[in-house]
């Protein structure tokens, strides 16, 4: 319920003027997510202001794309970042804060900063998540 009622009051549901959804449109910015074939796939990245569900098979780099989102919303928007910083909710167990110092490493980023930039909980149960 908390969280339903922050979304909402973030992202208002209902009607809004022209106007003001083109104005949303243009605020939206494009996320890298490291790979350049990726980006192409998904049109520029994963863009901003909206969330983004990622599934798949076992082993097939869900994490690894999550923990790379950490670091690369972080850079500069001309490097295809947002500037911004990351809410990571892990619902597996998987977050390794040791693996956003190697991709901070990767593309020449503050690591201390990246990791002071993103903020981590962990959902144990549906209620949570």
């Amino acid at each position: 319920e908390k969280l339903r009622a922050l979304a909402q009051r973030i992202i208002p549901c209902g009607f809004v003027t022209a106007a003001a959804e083109m104005q949303r449109q243009q605020d939206i910015i494009t996320i890298t997510t490291g790979s350049t074939a990726l980006d192409e796939l998904l049109q520029g990245g994963i863009e901003t202001g909206s969330l983004t569900e990622i599934f798949g098979e076992f082993r097939t780099g869900k994490t690894q794309l999550c923990h790379t989102l950490c670091v690369t919303c972080q850079l500069p928007t001309e490097q295809g970042g947002g500037e911004g910083k990351a809410m990571y909710i892990d619902t597996e167990g998987c977050f390794r804060p040791k693996n956003l110092v190697a991709i901070a490493n990767r593309f020449g980023v503050n690591e201390e900063q990246v990791l002071e930039n993103v903020v981590y909980a962990r959902a144990q149960n549906s209620e949570s998540q």
